[in-house]
Protein backbone atom coordinates (compact mmCIF):
# COMPACT_ATOMS: atom_id res chain seq x y z
CA UNK A 1 0.00 0.00 0.00
CA UNK A 2 2.17 2.90 0.76
CA UNK A 3 4.31 1.78 -2.61
CA UNK A 4 1.16 2.76 -4.31
CA UNK A 5 0.86 5.93 -2.34
CA UNK A 6 4.51 6.73 -3.22
CA UNK A 7 4.09 6.11 -6.51
CA UNK A 8 1.00 8.67 -6.93
CA UNK A 9 2.52 11.65 -4.96
CA UNK A 10 5.68 10.73 -7.52
CA UNK A 11 3.12 11.38 -10.40
CA UNK A 12 1.64 14.39 -8.27
CA UNK A 13 4.79 15.90 -8.40
CA UNK A 14 6.00 15.21 -12.00
CA UNK A 15 2.35 16.56 -12.79
CA UNK A 16 3.12 20.04 -10.35
CA UNK A 17 6.26 20.13 -12.80
CA UNK A 18 4.72 19.62 -16.35
CA UNK A 19 2.44 23.07 -15.10
CA UNK A 20 5.31 25.20 -14.16
CA UNK A 21 8.49 26.96 -15.58
CA UNK A 22 10.38 25.10 -13.99
CA UNK A 23 9.99 21.51 -16.09
CA UNK A 24 10.01 23.93 -19.03
CA UNK A 25 13.12 25.34 -18.14
CA UNK A 26 14.51 22.23 -17.51
CA UNK A 27 13.21 20.35 -20.62
CA UNK A 28 14.73 23.42 -22.31
CA UNK A 29 18.44 22.69 -20.48
CA UNK A 30 17.47 18.44 -21.74
CA UNK A 31 17.20 19.97 -25.27
CA UNK A 32 20.80 21.97 -25.51
CA UNK A 33 21.90 19.56 -23.69
CA UNK A 34 21.18 16.83 -26.40
CA UNK A 35 21.81 18.92 -29.23
CA UNK A 36 25.06 20.85 -27.79
CA UNK A 37 26.64 16.93 -27.37
CA UNK A 38 25.47 16.32 -31.19
CA UNK A 39 26.85 19.22 -32.21
CA UNK A 40 30.54 18.83 -30.34
CA UNK A 41 30.48 15.80 -31.27
CA UNK A 42 30.22 16.43 -34.87
CA UNK A 43 32.52 19.53 -34.60
CA UNK A 44 35.27 17.39 -33.09
CA UNK A 45 34.74 14.68 -35.90
CA UNK A 46 35.53 17.26 -38.37
CA UNK A 47 37.73 19.92 -36.70
CA UNK A 48 40.06 17.49 -34.92
CA UNK A 49 42.51 17.48 -37.78
CA UNK A 50 42.97 21.01 -37.31
CA UNK A 51 43.32 20.85 -33.89
CA UNK A 52 40.47 22.25 -33.22
CA UNK A 53 38.18 19.76 -30.51
CA UNK A 54 37.20 20.47 -27.56
CA UNK A 55 36.93 17.59 -24.70
CA UNK A 56 33.34 16.75 -23.65
CA UNK A 57 32.95 16.10 -19.90
CA UNK A 58 30.37 17.30 -17.56
CA UNK A 59 31.54 20.85 -17.04
CA UNK A 60 31.86 21.57 -21.37
CA UNK A 61 28.09 19.27 -21.47
CA UNK A 62 26.84 22.00 -18.80
CA UNK A 63 28.08 24.87 -20.16
CA UNK A 64 26.29 24.07 -23.77
CA UNK A 65 23.16 22.78 -22.00
CA UNK A 66 22.69 25.94 -20.10
CA UNK A 67 23.68 28.51 -22.29
CA UNK A 68 22.99 26.98 -25.25
CA UNK A 69 24.49 28.07 -28.47
CA UNK A 70 26.36 31.29 -27.05
CA UNK A 71 27.74 28.94 -24.74
CA UNK A 72 28.85 26.21 -27.69
CA UNK A 73 30.66 28.78 -29.17
CA UNK A 74 32.30 29.88 -26.34
CA UNK A 75 33.66 26.68 -25.77
CA UNK A 76 35.19 27.00 -29.35
CA UNK A 77 36.32 30.42 -29.22
CA UNK A 78 38.07 30.04 -25.93
CA UNK A 79 39.78 26.97 -27.37
CA UNK A 80 41.26 28.91 -30.57
CA UNK A 81 42.03 31.49 -27.94
CA UNK A 82 44.00 29.02 -26.09
CA UNK A 83 45.59 27.22 -28.50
Amino acid sequence: MSVFLLLALVFVFFAYLVYTRQMQWFLGVARNTACGICGLLMFNFFFSGFGLAVGINAVTVLIVGVLGAPGFLLLYATQLLVR
